[in-house]
């Protein structure tokens, strides 16, 4: 039967498939040359060959080298020396950024200090409630304690002492590792008359350390603790004690969590939940 549709010429011709788009190597549409897909998986050495040129290590080009590429190294603080001071006596602060300079001491038997292993232990436990916080160092003798915790990154120590004497200490050592006024103050009185005036005001420390002589009346400042004074929620507080000596585990609103045994002194401490 004849093709009317295109003649008798076509229809007599033999049927020819044509060649495809990649076989041809030409885009669709004739827009320009067109890549095989069997093509474009090159070798690994074809594809990386002009890598040196596209990431030249001279100093007009921003790209390194992975391998010459050197990190800017952090920066060590000033006071994490590695040729640091030994400790040797327990008028040396024991560490931070005054470790190994000596406090201005007096020669009277009441101006006890306390010992540098007991203070280690204690800064060891409450590191993360010293480092830019506020220490109350109630009996604070020659402010070892608030000084302690100042070189250790607290942001305030508030030293309450009643004698006199032992006060001018406090600011002669301040003065003599030049720590700044902002972050230290003294008040002249004794710790339970200071308690009664914090209660009316309002104001609260993370850290308390209560650390008077072994004969003291300890009765009459823990009843201001028991209610909470001076502590904020979730602050610390450490009383100093003789080993024989033993307090209840619940004083108010105070929980006592853990206990540090020196020698013949021992650390008790509580944390305020509420």
């Amino acid at each position: 039967m004849e093709d009317r549709r295109h003649g008798t010429a076509r229809a007599t011709e033999p049927f020819k498939k044509e060649r495809s788009y990649n076989e041809q190597g030409v885009k669709p549409y004739g827009k320009g040359n067109y890549r095989a897909r069997n093509s474009r998986n090159r070798s690994s050495e074809s594809r990386f060959a002009n890598k040196n040129e596209r990431f030249r290590t001279g100093s007009g080009n921003k790209f390194r080298n992975a391998k010459r590429f050197n990190p800017k190294a952090k920066g060590k603080k000033k006071w994490k020396r590695q040729n640091s001071p030994p400790i040797v006596s327990d008028l040396q602060v024991a560490d931070g950024k005054h470790r190994g300079k000596y406090l201005i001491s007096s020669e009277s038997p009441k101006a006890r200090v306390t010992d540098r292993r007991l203070r280690e232990a204690l800064f060891r436990i409450l590191f993360r409630q010293v480092r830019a916080g506020r220490v109350l160092d109630l009996c604070a003798g020659i402010g070892t304690i608030g000084i302690e915790a100042i070189s250790r990154g607290a942001l305030l120590s508030t030293f309450v002492e009643r004698s006199a004497r032992f006060a001018k200490l406090i600011g002669k050592n301040l003065e003599k590792l030049d720590i700044k006024t902002g972050h230290g103050e003294i008040f002249e009185i004794e710790a339970a008359p200071f308690l009664k005036k914090m209660a009316k005001r309002s104001r609260f420390w993370d850290l308390v350390y209560y650390g008077p002589p072994f004969d003291a009346d300890y009765e009459s400042v823990l009843k201001y603790f028991e209610k909470g004074v001076a502590i904020r929620p979730k602050g610390i507080l450490v009383i100093e004690h003789h080993a024989e000596m033993f307090f209840p585990e619940q004083l108010g609103v105070l929980h006592r969590w853990k206990v540090v045994t020196e020698g013949e002194v021992s650390l008790s401490f509580y944390s305020r939940k509420r």
